[in-house]
This record gives structure tokens, C-alpha cells and sequence, in this order.
């Protein structure tokens, strides 16, 4: 996951959803969530070092931001 310097908030951000890791669910704790979290996001790095993945790291549209 990209770390932000600071909140961006209120800022134009771009998505695209390349898969799907997990359906959601009820938690107990905030502590499981943030595990879960955690073992999300180093399963989406895993999955976007594959070179099916490469050919979205540059793509324009997460490049590219609308102006005012």
C-alpha cells in the first residue's frame, strides 16, 4: 500500500480494482481487523509483483488527475 506524506482528503484520487482478496466480515475486535488489514495488504503486494500486474504500475489513469 502507498504510504501519503500527509491527508489526502478532498483530493482527486484514482482506483482500479484488480481483484478481490476477501469477502467482509464481522469483527470482534479492532485488533483482528487490523490483522486482517495487515494480511491484506502484503497479499496485494504479492499479487502486484506478478507481471500480470506490471503493465498497471504506469497506467495513465492513475497517473493522470482532473485540474480544479
Amino acid at each position: 500500500m502507498h504510504h501519503f506524506p500527509r491527508d489526502f482528503y478532498g483530493h482527486h484520487l484514482n482506483t482500479l480494482i484488480l481483484g478481490f482478496i476477501r469477502p467482509e466480515y464481522d469483527y470482534v475486535s479492532k485488533e483482528a481487523l487490523i490483522e486482517d488489514i495487515e494480511k491484506d495488504i502484503e497479499v496485494a503486494h504479492q499479487s502486484l509483483a506478478r507481471s500480470t500486474y506490471e503493465k498497471y504500475r504506469m497506467d495513465p489513469y492513475l497517473k493522470t488527475f482532473p485540474t480544479a
